[in-house]
């Protein structure tokens, strides 16, 4: 198998297919691992991007999904969808869509999934690797302040909280593991010790080892 060649860039060799799901604390730069690492290996990444395949498959309001992404249905706040496919919360029929979508996808050639449970929704799935990455509280707080999402520590630290309550919350739910551990997870990357680039190489090392990718 030749390396994977894109307007002149060189990609890793991939020697066996393999699924990569991407778990992470909010602010830890996850995401961010996942495209960079991505772009190596040449492999497509799938994030909020599943909103968009989503609503364009299923011809529903994007926004309304994004509203109720990687969040538990609420009975009293939520309302129900007005999508005429059943009856439930718009968050449950969300995660039943992209189940279908991830399956899809991880059956079409190596990825990458972000979140979502993946992990969980491909644990029958050969060859996939669950990373976790995370970071202490004063470094994600920095991360969110730079974004601009939030221009105070207070504020920056709340909405740390809230974000990794409602990811734990959804993950435990929908898995019944404990998110943000070692259960079911291969590998646990600090990027503040390591550095996004840092957790790339990493994984580019694990990938070599394991006889999915060669140069």
């Amino acid at each position: 198998m030749l390396p994977v060649q894109l307007k002149g860039v060189m990609f890793m060799k991939i020697e066996k297919k393999f699924i990569i799901c991407v778990g992470r604390e909010y602010g830890s730069g996850g995401h961010i691992v996942a495209d960079r690492l991505g772009k190596k290996l040449g492999i497509p990444v799938y994030d909020k991007n599943l909103i968009r395949m989503i609503a364009q498959k299923h011809e529903l309001d994007e926004d309304t999904l994004h509203s109720s992404d990687e969040k538990l249905s609420n009975p009293f706040f939520e309302p129900y969808s007005p999508y005429g496919v059943d009856s439930g919360a718009i968050s449950e029929r969300l995660f039943m869509m992209q189940s279908g979508i991830i399956r899809e996808e991880a059956s079409n050639g190596s990825a990458i999934f972000v979140g979502r449970c993946a992990n969980d929704i491909l644990r029958n799935y050969e060859d996939v690797i669950s990373l976790f990455v995370y970071a202490p509280k004063s470094y994600r707080i920095v991360k969110v302040m730079e974004e601009g999402k939030v221009s105070t520590e207070a504020a920056a630290d709340k909405l740390i909280r809230r974000m990794d309550k409602t990811r734990r919350a959804y993950y435990q739910f929908y898995t019944d593991k404990k998110w943000g551990t070692t259960e079911g997870m291969d590998l646990l990357l600090n990027s503040q010790v390591l550095g996004i680039d840092g957790c790339v190489d990493v994984m580019i090392q694990y990938l070599k080892v394991r006889g999915y990718i060669s140069e």
